[in-house]
């Protein structure tokens, strides 16, 4: 088995997928973790300047999805034939696209101002993208987003809803029971259950 490295700030973030699929397929790995006051200090050492950075027995992968597509084909997590893993990955994409939408009102230091981006953005792009999942998981049928077994997939929509329910309650979900059922089923599992309840407290 390889030796994991994981570095990424002191966050959930986009590490978290990466975190996700590695205690979901129960393989141990080293979780590095470090402040954004130390940053600066340590941007010049990672390719391209950027974290998450995944070490694999001293060889460096860079950008988050890319390291969470190879852990999950890497663990069985990324689909049963090339069809589910393209799925998986316009799964992932689309969080990926969430999450950098999210990112003017993360950095928005105004706390009324942050707010209102955050409000909105869930109003214009999360409502949205909900309804169009709720009509595909029905669609499908298993419960999962592809196929009828967990996927990467089904790991980046837990930690990426499960993270706006804490932070802004089920509203947002009152309409799309098979979303909830979803994120329901993987808080269930138990490496994940497992690790959510021993990971470090964070914000974000």
């Amino acid at each position: 088995m390889p030796a994991y490295k994981l570095h990424y700030f002191n966050l959930r973030g986009r590490a978290e997928l990466a975190r996700l699929i590695l205690n979901q397929a129960g393989v141990e790995f080293e979780d590095i973790r470090f402040e954004r006051s130390e940053w600066p200090a340590l941007k010049a050492t990672m390719p391209f300047g950027q974290v998450p950075v995944l070490d694999v027995d001293g060889q460096i992968l860079a950008q988050s999805n890319t390291i969470s597509r190879y852990l999950a084909r890497k663990h069985g997590l990324a689909g049963k034939d090339e069809w589910e893993q393209a799925q998986a990955d316009m799964y992932a994409d689309n969080i990926n696209d969430l999450m950098t939408g999210m990112r003017p009102a993360f950095l928005e230091k105004d706390a009324e101002k942050q707010k209102e981006l955050y409000q909105k953005f869930l109003v214009d792009n999360v409502a949205p993208h909900v309804a169009i999942v709720e009509k595909q998981l029905e669609k499908n049928g298993s419960g999962h987003l592809v196929g009828t077994e967990l996927t990467w997939a089904d790991l980046a929509y837990y930690g990426y809803f499960a993270f706006l329910v804490e932070k802004y309650g089920e509203d947002f979900l009152k309409d799309a029971p098979q979303l909830k059922a979803l994120i329901a089923l993987v808080e269930a599992l138990p490496n994940i259950k497992k690790w959510v309840e021993s990971r470090p407290k964070t914000e974000i």
